[in-house]
């Protein structure tokens, strides 16, 4: 009997993106290139949706506009934000200059693209960014992404990360103590680590 994951029914998924972009064919278009190219690509239109976006889920990188709001560099808030979260991004604009660059880079972008691009060009830019990751969030979906951890081994992995203990994290998910041990050690079997400070050392290395 042949085993389910043997069995590739599609290729996996680069990354998952969140697209901030006000102009819907722009948004659109972006969104369903990177589809093609089999990233997950989430897209929204207002700062306030893509706000909430980066703080609810685990993003690999952001790609916003400078202008989400007529007149308002909101897209930049984004970037700052997602610095502080710990996600590359990159930004888009059809305006672009000397000054939206500086504030861009200041506010913590990896790169900045002029519209129009070619969505291989987008496509490199972030394959290069998570392959010399800066922000940490990204570094750590990475390291999950390459040693192709489960989703059920990410969830707690991730909070294994964030220093809590054992019995800690079996409260938080709402499992068994037995259960977090079995996929602490099958985690650190994956990525070929004895413990937790080897799991963090390899996860964020200094």
């Amino acid at each position: 009997m042949t085993n389910a994951r043997q069995t590739v029914y599609e290729p996996p998924k680069i990354g998952r993106v969140l697209i901030a972009e006000d102009e819907e064919l722009v948004g659109k278009s972006i969104q369903k290139d990177l589809q093609s190219k089999n990233f997950k690509a989430d897209w929204m239109t207002t700062y306030e949706s893509c706000e909430k976006a980066l703080k609810e889920n685990d993003y690999h990188a952001l790609i916003a506009d400078v202008y989400l709001t007529k007149d308002q560099p909101d897209g930049l808030n984004l970037v700052k934000l997602a610095k502080e979260i710990g996600i590359p991004a990159v930004i888009i604009t059809s305006a672009l200059d000397k000054d939206v660059a500086k504030k861009g880079l200041n506010n913590g972008a990896d790169h900045l693209l002029e519209k129009p691009f070619e969505i291989d060009e987008l496509v490199t830019v972030l394959l290069e960014i998570w392959e010399n990751p800066r922000g940490l969030i990204s570094r750590r979906e990475r390291c999950f992404d390459q040693n192709q951890l489960t989703d059920k081994e990410r969830e707690l992995c991730r909070l294994i990360l964030k220093g809590l203990t054992n019995q800690e994290v079996s409260n938080v998910v709402g499992t068994t103590l037995g259960t977090v041990k079995f996929y602490s050690s099958q985690i650190f079997e994956k990525l070929g680590v004895k413990n937790r400070a080897e799991l963090f050392n390899l996860v964020f290395p200094t």
